[in-house]
């Protein structure tokens, strides 16, 4: 190798470093809660779901009741198949939290039948999935629809 080519290759070395430390140093990050939540309203303006502050989650699971609790102004209390709630967390998905209900009871609880089952009543609603991909340093979030599950139900098994 030359000195000549050896004085080129010095700028093109440091260049090359520069460009590389760079890329390193551009991390691509979430958007603003804000930005998201227009996005999310933008391609799905119908979309549903059931936030915290509409419903207060469980903090620890409850339990089948022996009969319906028709003093409680909850309507999950009142029903024969009730219900309470807690939260869904996906840290990849926006809203990262969802309110989703769950059955309190395998059974009705005013039927002695057998034959009568609680289910879940299932709604699929509008997310933002983050992808891999990154644009003007930040993730692209993908809409896609998930099933949640609204309130619990009686039918026949």
């Amino acid at each position: 190798m030359t000195a000549k080519m050896k004085k080129l290759m010095v700028p093109v070395l440091l260049l090359l470093s520069f460009t590389i430390c760079q890329g390193q140093r551009t991390r691509c990050k979430d958007p603003s809660e804000e930005h998201l939540r227009q996005k999310l309203y933008r391609l799905s303006p119908d979309s549903l779901l059931l936030t915290k502050s509409d419903y207060v989650p469980d903090v620890r699971m409850k339990k089948c009741p022996t009969s319906v609790n028709t003093s409680s102004e909850l309507m999950q209390d009142r029903s024969i198949s009730p219900w309470s709630y807690r939260i869904n967390k996906d840290m990849n998905r926006y809203p990262q939290e969802i309110v989703e209900a769950y059955c309190l009871c395998r059974g009705c609880v005013t039927s002695k039948e057998t034959s009568m089952v609680s289910e879940p009543f299932y709604k699929e609603v509008s997310v933002l999935y983050k992808s891999s991909k990154c644009k003007k340093s930040r993730y692209v979030y993908k809409l896609r629809y998930v099933r949640v599950a609204q309130f619990c139900i009686c039918r026949f098994h």
